[in-house]
């Protein structure tokens, strides 16, 4: 039985359910509108430009927590460059609600001794954190992992320094020793050591703007070799890390999928371009397997009779599966055209065997109503535990609900309170079921915030009006009234199980972190709020994302069982169900049991 099959077949009983005396707040502690996770204080950017926190990413362990990092481009204070930088890590203990410092991952060369990681000297970028499933070799089921992106020092800011103190960059620079590292912790986060590198590169040529342009004299050869953006999963037993790799390569084998790198790699004028691959481990070898080409990018003639692949730079690996037995992997691509797309394959080893350059994420079937899924790169996928499957990226604040799971399913848009922004993270909350967002805000800042997306955990009822016997619906609109029910308000009574949804018709009652209630709908996480926010006599009701910290009702108690809904923004007037299928509006106190709602479960 699938997700709303189980939900229409829950429906059933809820009717007959007995009637509660006072209504249930959720259990879980609720922000729907965050805060702010972290602040850059007065330390200068290494980068310059303005991207001085990004790129967050999250976990949640077995016990409940969760654990966040990020990019934190700060210029160390002991050696005023990218020596001895590290990576944040902060912990959540109530689900997702606020966030604290928990600990600092160092660079391997100042977390190890052997000398093989000593010219790793900077934890600098691009974490990853993620629990593992199952054991893994001498790795245990539930040891917290983070990959990222190791380096050298910036030699192009230390030439610069030396030549002019006062100099300050204007961009990403010139790091030696890329590479990508493998942590563990074992205590929730508190401690971490090193496991292994996974992959190794050469020099990073400047990035984001500056790629070949912020070149140091130290790189002779003016290369451009880093890698980036690792991605973490178990796949039949093995450890596997996806990123993406800027080395140089002439093309890939078609049976194993293994590229050929350049014999000219180090030396060679580079191509600039980039590839998606992977890598696996078994947890007690003493080395990574060789890579293997995702997404090769389109080929790019070099001329002289000499092509390398990589063309478009595909990056951002993310990789789920869906419900119909394939597996989605959606990535970013800079070569012209759509600039976020996905590619389908039956293995998640063998994606090579697909598209090199993959088809836009515009071209997946979207509801009536819903935009089609939004580009502009960095974009997320993840796979909740029912499997739906949740997309964002960064040309818009919204989230893309695939009901089915399936790789041809359909996709719903959904709002939430987290702005567009790049490098945006999404985190399924076990306890809650709710998605946790963090994303970085302007120039220095990481934000979090979380969104309701139906289905989560905690008590559903129908609200039964006195008056007509009648429940409070959406006229089986699933999603934002703006996006699904063509910008009108839609909250409305109905008879009970006359919904085709019938989830439509089931309902949170939460609090809000300032006091007040909301009602959020089963089918997709939405607020049965005040349509435009003006609490005026005769306002509609239509289905919101929930865009506030206080709350939208009051619940007064009434007789017989019954409650009424005041509003917050204006206490004169109450929640009303008019007349039979009549539309819920805001009204002045009324007598007649059209104000009075009873909670069944």
């Amino acid at each position: 039985m699938n997700r709303r099959n189980l939900g229409r077949a829950l429906g059933t009983f809820g009717a007959a359910a007995a009637l509660l005396a006072v209504p249930a707040s959720g259990a879980q502690a609720y922000n729907p509108t965050g805060g702010i996770l972290y602040q850059l204080g007065g330390d200068a950017c290494l980068k310059g430009r303005g991207n001085c926190a990004i790129y967050p990413k999250t976990a949640q362990l077995p016990g409940g927590r969760l654990v966040a990092s990020f990019e934190k481009s700060t210029v160390v204070p002991k050696s005023g460059s990218a020596d001895g930088q590290t990576l944040p890590v902060y912990k959540s203990d109530d689900d997702g609600t606020s966030w604290q410092p928990l600990s600092e991952v160092k660079a391997p060369a100042y977390l190890s001794k052997d000398p093989k990681y000593a010219t790793y000297t900077s934890n600098w970028t691009n974490p990853y954190l993620y629990v593992l499933p199952q054991s893994v070799g001498a790795l245990k089921a539930g040891t917290l992992l983070l990959a990222s992106v190791v380096s050298g020092d910036d030699a192009y800011y230390e030439e610069h320094k030396a030549a002019d103190p006062d100099w300050t960059p204007s961009n990403d620079g010139d790091r030696s020793d890329m590479a990508m590292a493998l942590y563990s912790s074992t205590d929730q986060g508190r401690s971490w050591k090193v496991l292994n590198v996974v992959a190794t590169a050469g020099w990073q040529g400047g990035s984001a703007g500056a790629v070949g342009q912020n070149i140091a004299a130290a790189n002779r050869h003016r290369q451009v070799d880093p890698l980036w953006e690792p991605y973490l999963m178990v796949h039949k037993g093995k450890l596997v890390c996806f990123y993406s790799d800027e080395n140089d390569y002439i093309g890939f084998d078609p049976v194993t999928g293994v590229p050929k790198k350049d014999p000219a790699n180090d030396t060679a004028t580079d191509s600039h371009g980039q590839i998606l691959v992977h890598r696996t481990w078994d947890g007690t070898s003493a080395a990574w397997s060789d890579p293997v080409v995702d997404v090769s990018g389109s080929v790019q003639d070099l001329g002289g009779g000499k092509t390398e692949i990589g063309g478009g730079r595909p990056g951002m690996t993310n990789v789920v599966a869906t419900t119909d037995g394939k597996w989605m992997l959606t990535f970013e691509y800079w070569g012209g055209g759509a600039n976020t797309r996905y590619v389908i394959a039956d293995d998640p080893l063998t994606f090579f065997r697909g598209s090199q350059t993959g088809m836009s994420v515009g071209s997946l079937p979207v509801v009536a109503g819903s935009r089609p899924l939004v580009g502009g790169g960095s974009p997320v996928l993840i796979r909740l535990p029912d499997g739906r499957l949740v997309y964002n990226a960064a040309g818009s604040g919204s989230v893309w609900v695939n009901e089915s799971g399936r790789s041809d399913g359909v996709w719903t848009e959904y709002q939430t309170t987290s702005r567009a922004g790049y490098s945006r993270n999404l985190q399924y909350v076990g306890g809650t079921g709710r998605v946790a967002i963090l994303n970085n805000q302007g120039a220095s800042a990481i934000a979090y915030a979380e969104v309701d997306l139906g289905d989560s955990d905690g008590a559903y009822y129908r609200l039964v009006n006195r008056k007509t016997g009648q429940v409070i619906g959406t006229g089986n609109n699933t999603n934002d009234a703006n996006l699904g029910n063509g910008d009108t308000p839609d909250v409305v009574l109905e008879d009970a199980g006359a919904a085709a949804e019938r989830d439509t018709q089931y309902w949170h009652v939460v609090t809000a972190p300032n006091g007040g209630t909301t009602l959020l709908n089963k089918s997709g996480g939405r607020a049965a709020a005040i349509w435009t926010g003006s609490a005026t006599a005769g306002r509609r009701i239509g289905q919101w994302v929930d865009d506030s910290a206080t709350g939208t009702w009051k619940v007064v108690k009434a007789s017989d069982g019954y409650f009424r809904l005041q509003a917050l923004k204006n206490t004169a007037l109450y929640l009303t169900g008019a007349s039979d299928g009549a539309p819920l509006t805001l009204q002045d106190t009324a007598a007649d049991g059209s104000q009075d709602w009873k909670l069944v479960r």
